[in-house]
C-alpha cells in the first residue's frame, strides 16, 4: 500500500518492494522499480521535522545519486507554507535549495570551474561541473525518477554561504536553477531525537589489505573511497562495504612526520590524521616536493595540514564564492588582500591512508597560491572541479605539541610563501619607540629653549682700513670687556659686506680672570656673475657657530681678519660680530634625530631583505 501525504508529491516509492508509483489524475500507475537506499553517514531521515527561518518543514522524500565516486544524499522537504525545497549534504555541510525555475540562455559547455557567473542579480563562482544518476529512492518525490538517465549539473557558490545548482538533465535543455544557502546541522532546526544515529561500517573498521592481509583499521570508514595500504603500497577501492585491489603504489621513502591515526587539536577541534600524500611541482626543470596530511573530524569534516621544507600550513576549505579573485594577480577574502605568489601544476606522487575521493598517483591539479602572511588562499583546479582553501602558517612547535609528536620536527629550509616576516614586529616596535623618543626629544628641546637666557652680551661692527695686511696687528680688534653671569654656551654670528670676495675671522674669547682662551674661526665668501645660463651666485655673507659652555667671568673678544690682498682695494673691510650667551643649540637635536632614525632604518632593511628573499622564489610575473 502506498500513500500520498505530501501535497506537492507526484511520485511515491513503495517501502516494501521499491516500486515507483505515480499518480495520474485520480488513478495510479507503476513506473518500475528503483534501488533501495544504501545506509550512509547522513543524520537525516524521512519524516524528520525541522524549522527554517521560523517556518516548519518535513522531510518527505529521499534520493541517492552517484557519479561513480560514491553516492550522495538529497532530501525533498515540504514547508508548512506550501513551499518545497531540497536538502543535500557534502562533507558535513548541508545545502537547502529552492526551485527558481528554468534559466534560459545558459549552456553547459560555457560553464567551467573557477569562472565567474552572473545569474539572478548575483555573482557566483563555479566550483564543480559533473553528472550523476539516481540509483536509489524512498518516500514521496515531486517528479518521476529514471535510474537510467545520466543528468548533468553545475554547482556554484556566492558570498555569505549562497549556493546555486543548475540542473541540465541530459544536457539537451536549459537548466533548472536551484538557489539556497549552506547550513550547519544545528541550523536545520531538527530536534536531536529525530536525527538518525550514525551508521558505522563496522566491517571496514578492522579491514585487511586484500594483497598482504595487513590490518588497515580505517578511521573514517563511512567517508572513505580509497585506502592506500601502509605495508605493501596497495591502493584499494572502498565499495559496498568491502575493499577491492586497484594497483600497487610506490611507498614513501620515510614514514610520515604525523603517523596515521594520530589525534591532535587544532583550531578548537580534535582531528585524526587519516591520509598522507606526497605531491610535487616542477618549475624550470627543478622538482619541488611537499607533504599533505588529511585530517578528519566527525562534525567538521575534512581539512589539511601541509609540510613544505619544514614549514607547516593549516588549510581549511572555504566556498569559492567567499573569495574574489583577479587570476594571477590577487585574491580578496574578508577584507584582506592576498598577492599571487605562484602558479604550478601539482602532481600526486605517493599515497598512504584513507581518502574521501578516488585518489590515485599521477593525478594533477592547477594550483595557485595567494599570500598575505601568515595567511594564504590556495586554489586547486581540474577540468571538472575547483576547490579553495584558506591557509594559516603554523610554527613547527605548534604542530608538534598539537599532535604530541616525540620525534624532532623536520628543520625549516628557506622562506615559505606565507611565513610571517619575523622582522615586522621589530619594525613596528622600532617605529613606535622612535616616535615616543622623538616626541620626548621635541619636549626636551622645547623646555631647553624656553629656559635658555638667550642673552646678547656683545654686538659690534669692526672696520679694517684699506691697505691693512691680513693677520697683522692692524687687522686685529679688541672688544670692550663684557660679563658672563653664569656658565653657558655661546653662539657666535658673523656678517660681512662682501661682493665677489671672502673674509676669514679668527676669534678668541679671553677670560680676563684666568687668561683662558676659547677660539673659533668663521670664513665667509660670496661670489656672483653671469654666464650663458643667466645670473648665478654662491656662498653667503653671514655665518654662525656654537662654542662649548664657558664658565662665568669677565671676557674680551679678540678678532683677526684674513682676506685677499688687493692693491686697488679702496674701501675698508667691514664685518659685524654678535655674541649670544646661553643660546638654544639645534645641533644636538639634529644629531639625536639622526641616531633615533637609525633604529627604523635598520629594521626596515631587515624586513625588506626578508621579503626580497621570500619573493625571489615566486614564479609569478616572470
Amino acid at each position: 500500500m502506498v500513500e500520498f501525504t505530501a501535497g506537492s508529491a507526484q511520485v511515491v516509492v513503495c517501502a516494501y518492494c521499491q516500486t515507483v508509483v505515480a499518480r495520474k489524475g485520480l488513478d495510479f500507475e507503476s513506473h518500475g522499480k528503483i534501488g533501495g537506499i544504501v545506509p550512509t553517514d547522513s543524520p537525516l531521515q524521512l519524516r524528520a521535522e525541522g524549522r527554517y527561518q521560523k517556518v516548519a518543514y518535513t522531510i518527505v522524500g529521499h534520493l541517492q545519486k552517484d557519479h561513480g565516486a560514491g553516492p550522495w544524499d538529497e532530501w525533498y522537504v515540504e514547508f508548512a507554507d506550501g513551499r518545497t525545497g531540497w536538502l543535500s549534504e557534502s562533507e558535513g555541510v548541508f545545502h537547502l535549495m529552492f526551485d527558481m525555475g528554468v534559466e534560459e540562455g545558459v549552456a553547459l559547455e560555457d560553464l567551467h570551474p573557477g569562472e565567474r557567473l552572473h545569474l539572478r542579480e548575483r555573482a557566483w563562482i563555479i566550483e564543480e561541473r559533473g553528472h550523476g544518476r539516481v540509483v536509489a529512492a524512498e518516500g514521496q518525490l515531486p517528479s518521476d525518477v529514471d535510474p537510467t538517465q545520466d543528468a548533468w549539473y553545475v554547482d556554484a557558490t556566492g558570498p555569505k554561504g549562497a549556493f546555486l545548482t543548475l540542473d541540465f538533465g541530459t544536457r539537451g535543455h536549459s537548466p533548472e536553477a536551484f538557489i539556497g544557502e549552506a547550513l550547519k546541522l544545528e541550523q536545520l532546526g531538527i530536534p536531536a531525537g529525530q536525527l538518525r544515529p550514525r551508521v558505522r561500517k563496522v566491517a571496514l573498521q578492522q579491514a585487511r589489505c586484500t594483497q598482504c592481509n595487513g590490518n588497515l583499521e580505517l578511521r573514517a570508514p563511512d567517508k572513505s573511497l580509497r585506502v592506500a595500504c601502509p605495508y605493501c603500497g596497495a591502493l584499494l577501492s572502498v565499495e559496498k562495504g568491502g575493499l577491492s585491489f586497484l594497483r600497487l603504489l610506490e611507498k614513501p621513502e620515510r614514514p610520515p612526520t604525523i603517523p596515521l591515526g594520530t589525534k591532535g587539536k587544532l583550531d578548537g577541534a580534535e582531528w585524526i590524521c587519516i591520509g598522507y600524500l606526497e605531491r610535487s611541482c616542477t618549475v624550470y626543470g627543478v622538482r619541488y616536493p611537499w607533504e599533505e596530511y588529511l585530517l578528519y573530524n566527525a562534525s567538521r569534516g575534512f581539512t589539511w595540514l601541509m609540510d613544505s621544507n619544514g614549514h607547516w600550513v593549516f588549510l581549511k576549505p572555504v566556498p569559492a564564492g567567499e573569495v574574489s579573485v583577479a587570476p594571477g594577480v590577487a585574491a580578496f577574502h574578508e577584507h584582506r588582500r592576498y598577492k599571487c605568489y605562484q602558479q604550478v601544476t601539482a602532481v600526486t606522487e605517493k599515497v598512504l591512508g584513507e581518502f574521501y575521493w578516488k585518489v590515485h598517483a599521477g593525478e594533477w591539479a592547477h594550483a595557485t597560491e595567494y599570500v598575505a602572511p601568515p595567511y594564504s588562499v590556495n586554489v586547486d583546479a581540474t577540468d571538472d572541479e575547483v576547490s579553495y582553501t584558506l591557509g594559516e602558517y603554523l610554527e613547527p612547535d605548534v604542530v608538534k605539541e598539537a599532535f604530541g609528536l616525540k620525534e624532532p620536527m623536520p628543520p625549516r629550509e628557506g622562506i615559505a610563501p606565507s611565513q610571517p616576516n619575523p622582522n615586522k614586529a621589530g619594525l613596528r616596535s622600532a617605529f613606535i619607540w622612535t616616535g615616543i623618543w622623538v616626541l620626548a626629544l621635541f619636549v626636551l628641546a622645547g623646555v631647553l629653549s624656553a629656559t635658555a637666557r638667550n642673552q646678547v652680551v656683545l654686538e659690534q661692527p669692526v672696520v679694517v682700513p684699506p691697505g691693512t695686511a691680513p693677520g697683522t696687528p692692524a687687522a686685529m680688534h679688541f672688544s670692550e670687556p663684557f660679563e658672563l653671569p653664569e656658565r653657558g654656551n655661546m653662539k657666535v654670528e658673523v656678517q660681512a659686506a662682501l661682493d665677489n670676495d671672502w673674509l676669514g675671522i679668527q676669534g678668541d674669547l679671553v677670560n680676563q680672570d684666568t687668561s683662558d682662551v676659547v677660539s673659533f674661526y668663521e670664513e665667509l665668501s660670496y661670489f656672483r656673475g653671469r654666464d650663458i645660463d643667466g645670473n648665478w651666485s654662491e656662498g653667503s655673507t653671514s655665518g654662525s657657530a656654537y662654542l662649548s659652555p664657558l664658565p662665568a667671568g669677565r671676557y674680551v673678544l679678540r678678532t683677526t681678519a684674513a682676506f685677499d690682498v688687493k692693491p686697488n682695494r679702496k674701501m675698508p673691510m667691514t664685518y659685524n660680530v654678535k655674541l649670544t650667551h646661553d643660546a638654544p643649540d639645534s645641533g644636538w637635536f639634529c644629531f639625536a634625530l639622526v641616531l633615533l632614525a637609525l633604529g627604523p632604518v635598520v629594521a626596515m632593511y631587515r624586513s625588506h631583505s626578508f621579503e626580497t628573499r621570500r619573493w625571489a622564489d615566486s614564479n609569478v610575473g616572470e
